[in-house]
């Protein structure tokens, strides 16, 4: 149900008073708890993007991070010279499965981080089908997956020391397997979805 369908239900069954207590104090609770995945996903697909960008020589210098561009924007001269604004585009339009591939294969996304983070990009994907829902169990593991991601993106964009960033790759691989285990039984005990009416 969308947050204007909602609304309107909320409408139809409350009095006056209640429904502007609704608008005021649930609606955005609801409405974040709605949005939050989308948020999270966001995030996981920042940071799979900046990671991907570091690895194929668009930032110059390290510390650099563009995470938004305008097509027409022109850069700060600052960091005019710092960055590929060739490869920032070309890799801006990847298709997000291309930009996972491509850490796996330079071995930046090890096998349990790659499959954790494809796992989230199929849930994230039935946004595009005609009636969709989020399962319970879909959202804990988008909300897991940022967090694994954030550590691999901290060993990749943010660590020089080579050891520290093994050490962070291998703890987001050892988590990105506890949460695949979790996963797959959280999904074997869950409800069966419910069957959309008419």
């Amino acid at each position: 149900m969308s947050l204007g369908r909602l609304r309107k239900v909320a409408k139809l069954n409350l009095c006056e008073k209640c429904y502007k207590t609704y608008l005021r104090v649930i609606e955005p609770s609801v409405g974040k708890f709605l949005f939050e995945p989308l948020s999270d996903f966001g995030e996981i697909q920042s940071y799979i993007t900046q990671m991907v960008m570091k690895h194929k020589g668009v930032f110059k210098e390290n510390g650099l991070v563009l995470l938004s561009l305008d097509r027409d924007e022109k850069l700060p001269e600052e960091i005019s010279g710092k960055i590929d604004l060739e490869a920032y585009w070309k890799i801006e339009f990847w298709k997000f499965k291309d930009k996972i591939d491509y850490l796996q294969k330079h071995e930046i996304l090890k096998d349990f981080s790659y499959e954790l983070i494809d796992e989230a990009r199929k849930i994230r994907n039935i946004l595009h089908k005609y009636e969709y829902k989020f399962t319970e169990q879909g959202l804990w593991l988008i909300s897991q997956t940022k967090s694994v991601t954030s550590l691999i993106n901290q060993a990749v964009m943010w660590t020089s020391d080579k050891e520290w960033a093994t050490r962070l790759l291998n703890a987001a691989e050892k988590r990105a397997q506890e949460i695949l285990k979790r996963y797959e039984q959280l999904k074997s005990t869950a409800p069966p979805p419910a069957v959309p009416g008419p």
